[in-house]
Formats: C-alpha cells, structure tokens, sequence
C-alpha cells in the first residue's frame, strides 16, 4: 500500500499531468499526419524529457505514443490517407464509411476502440508482465515463421470474391520486401547498383503511395467537384451516431482483438501494423457476413483500431521486466529510463517499485486523458469531409510529399511514394485489392528471417515447426483458415450465377 500511495504521489502533480497532455496532443496530431510517424516524435521529444522527473518525461513519451498511435486513423478515415502504416488496416472500411456520409459514427468507433485496446493492454501489462515476459521469451524464430504463415493466410481472407487477383497482390507484397540488404549475410540483392535501394522500399512511402497517390489520380479521373458534405457535420445526427446494435456487432470484436494485440505487442518486432491486419482478417474470416468488409463494416474499424492500440502497453512488458524494447518506440523510450538512471529488467521491480507503480497508474490515466483530449477534438477533425477535393488534395500531397522527406530524409523516396501511387491507382482501376499487397510487404520478412533462422536452428529440419507446441499452433491454425477460405469459395461459386 506504501508503495502504491507513492506511485500516487509522483503521478499527482501538475507536471506530470502537462506533460502526458502535451504527449497526447503532439502524438494525435503528428500521427495524423501522413508520413509523421510515431518514433520520429519521440525521437525527437525524448531530449526534453532529460531535464524533467522521470515519470513527467516518461508521460510525455507515453502519451505521444498512445496519441500517435490513434491519430492515423484521423486520416485514414476522412480522407483515405493512413497516418500511420497500421491506420491502413481502418481506412478499408473506414474512409468508405465517410463516403457513405457516417464519418463521425466511424471515428467515434475508432476512438472508443482505441480507448478498449489501450485500457485491456495496460491492464494486462500491470496485471500479467512477468507471466506474458516469461511467455514471450519463448517466441523464436520458429514461431516467428508459424505466425507469419498463419497471418499470410489472410491474404485469402481477404481476397475472397476476388481470388486471384488477391494472390497475386499478396505475391507482389512478398516480393518488393525482398529488395535491399540481405537480413542475415548482409549481400545487396535486387537493387540494381542504386545504393538509395540498399534499405529496400520504404513503407511509408509505399503506405502514403498507394493510398494518397492514388486516391487523388482515382479522383482526378474522376474531376474534382463532387465532395462535399453540405453544411456544417454535427456529431450529434443519426448517420454519425453509435447505435445499440453498433455496439451489440462491435464489442466482442474489440474484446478478442484487444487481447491478440496484447499478445502481438508482448512479442518483440512484431509491432501494431501486424496486430491491425491480423486483427482485421480475422474479424472478417469469422464475420457471418463477410462480403460486408472493404465495404463500409464498422466491426473492420473497430478490430483494426483495438488491435493497433492494444500493443501500446504490452510493448512495455519485455522492456520493463527483461530490458528488451518491444518495439521501435520503445527502444528510444529505453534512452529515458537509462539517462535517469532506471535500468530496465527484473531489478526494476525490486529497487524500485514506487516508481513502477506510478508507471503503471500513469499508464492508465494517460489512456483516460487520451478519450477526453481526443473526444474534444473530433468535432473540429470532422468539419474535414466539408473541405473541396480541389482544396484537399493540394493540401494532402503537400503534406505527403513533406512528410516522406522528414521521415526518410531522401528525395529518391519521394521518388518511391509517387511510383507507387501509380501502382496503387492502376491496383485500383483493375479490381487489385490494396490489403494483399501491404500484408505481403509487412510479413515477408518476418517470415524469410524466421524460416531461415529456424533452418539454422534445426541444421536444416522442417521438424522444429510441427515439435514446438507453440509454432504447431499457429500452423494449424494457418491450415484451418485455408480450409475455411477454400469451403467458402466453393460454396459461393457453387450458389452463385
């Protein structure tokens, strides 16, 4: 109780509370910005945070974390251009949702999902950090490749209707992640004596290109006249508003993929892209209605936005109780521990558990300011759908182009962002679902390390993937989605036209 009563103390003052608000601001703001992302913010905060206490300074990053981590969804669904590159998984149903004039009752969605994933991820990191610790550490490469497999058969899930085509985009996917240094010998390959190519595509390049690009050459063809919403958009109409029924589809959803992102986040690399698309083929391959998604379905918002927001505190896990930052961001976060001299591992939580136990309440009271800072500011963000296509896309390849340069630092990936907006535009003109084409890009390397690895591991046996429980899991259900896929295709083709 001592303890818990000094945690207290160091959370309530008003320090603390500025800086996890000024976080939370930045991050929502930088996060819905194409091509600003997350751990550029950081990165860029964690100087500022040396000369404050630790948990001010740790606020801020928190809450810059959380906040960015939402704010991609911002754009994502009111203009089709992801924030960041797991807000992509929400603009398939929910930038159609703002077509069909229900922007709001997609972005209050979003945040409320957001919300759930956050609060079950902090829960679950003050709750179980040593246990899910201990459960991570036994996560190798084998199991890396299995869930890889596994989240790869998404691709058919998310193709149905539209196999092939699918397939294909997934195959395109796999093979753009193959360009640049080889991960484990670190040979050149596939990049044709261009030395800009030696780290392969950029993802935000290929993110904002195939959405940003190609939605304003889809638009441009389409000329530009035809946005927007008459009169100003009040949260308060029906078409914007969450129905009991809403909530009735959406909660389980938010429920079970809050806990996978708690998984996804407790496993070190795997990051909240990985939770979002995974979350969302699987809300879709167990949807009754699944010819609903890509379409305008609010559970796809919710399972993306629960699931990407769910890792924010389970990254936390590795980092806090073994000193293994879980992902990008929290390998800048481990900088502002160590200057204020808190070394992250099991030690932590025996010198100093005052300071753990105000971490974890600012953990959870950051996610609460967060529902109130961005609750407030989603009446202004809306008022977005009223702006002219002949004045938003300026604005929005401005913004792109600007954001691909601070985030890479290199015109050649401007270069990349503008070739793959062609490539998008003409995915799009002939019936290529984007989805494929990014999961592929997202899981090729995990899969190539963890397959490779393993053979090392196992001097080149295939056994090690069926003998290991976990990744014997992961692999079954791979083959069962498969089969799932398959049946569904059959009969649809069988009772079709």
């Amino acid at each position: 109780m001592d303890v818990l009563l000094a945690g207290f103390d160091q959370v309530a003052n008003v320090t603390a509370l500025a800086m996890i608000v000024v976080g939370l601001t930045i991050g929502i703001v930088i996060g819905a910005i194409p091509g600003l992302n997350v751990p550029l913010a950081v990165a860029i905060a964690l100087p500022i945070t040396f000369n404050l206490n630790p948990i001010a300074g740790l606020g801020m990053l928190v809450g810059i974390y959380k906040g960015g981590t939402y704010g991609g969804s911002l754009s994502a669904i009111l203009i089709n251009v992801p924030g960041t590159p797991a807000a992509a998984a929400t603009a398939l149903d929910g930038a159609e949702l703002t077509r069909q004039g229900k922007s709001g009752k997609a972005l209050k969605m979003s945040l409320y999902a957001s919300i759930i994933g956050e609060f079950i991820s902090d829960l679950a990191l003050i709750a179980f950090a040593i246990p899910m610790a201990l459960f991570a550490l036994r996560i190798g490469p084998p199991e890396i490749f299995s869930l890889g497999i596994f989240a790869l058969t998404l691709v058919g899930v998310l193709s149905q209707g539209n196999m092939i085509k699918g397939l294909i985009a997934g195959a395109m996917g796999l093979f753009l992640s193959t360009f640049g240094v080889d991960p484990l010998t670190g040979d050149f390959r596939l990049t044709f004596g261009v030395r800009k190519m030696a780290g392969g595509w950029a993802f935000i390049a290929l993110v904002i290109g195939v959405f940003a690009v190609a939605e304003v050459l889809s638009v441009l063809e389409r000329r530009l006249g035809q946005r927007p919403l008459a009169g100003t958009v009040r949260l308060s109409d029906p078409d914007h508003s969450l129905t009991r029924n809403d909530w009735r589809r959406c909660l389980p959803v938010i429920a079970r993929s809050s806990l996978i992102g708690v998984f996804i986040g407790a496993v070190p690399g795997l990051g909240a892209a990985v939770s979002a698309y995974l979350n969302y083929g699987i809300t879709r391959n167990l949807s009754r209605e699944p010819e609903r998604f890509g379409k305008g379905a609010l559970e796809g918002v919710a399972a993306a936005e629960s699931g990407n927001n769910a890792v924010t505190g389970a990254t936390f896990v590795p980092l806090l109780t073994l000193g293994i930052p879980g992902d990008v961001i929290t390998a800048i976060m481990l900088g502002a521990f160590i200057v204020h001299g808190l070394i992250p591992g099991p030690v932590l939580f025996e010198q100093q558990g005052d300071f753990i136990a105000a971490f974890f309440i600012m953990m959870v009271l950051a996610t609460f300011l967060h529902l109130v800072i961005a609750r407030a500011g989603m009446a202004a963000f809306i008022q977005t759908t009223r702006v002219p296509n002949s004045v938003l896309f300026p604005i929005v390849i401005t913004l792109s182009v600007t954001g691909v340069f601070v985030s890479t630092n290199s015109f050649f990936d401007i270069y990349v962002m503008l070739g793959f907006g062609v490539l998008g535009y003409l995915m799009k003109k002939f019936g290529f679902p984007v989805a494929p084409l990014l999961i592929g890009f997202i899981l090729g390397p995990l899969v190539e390390v963890g397959l490779r690895q393993s053979m090392i591991m196992s001097r080149g046996g295939l056994d090690i993937f069926v003998t290991r429980p976990i990744s014997a899991v992961f692999l079954f259900l791979a083959v069962a989605t498969i089969a799932v896929v398959a049946w569904r295709e059959f009969r649809s083709k069988k009772t079709g036209p």
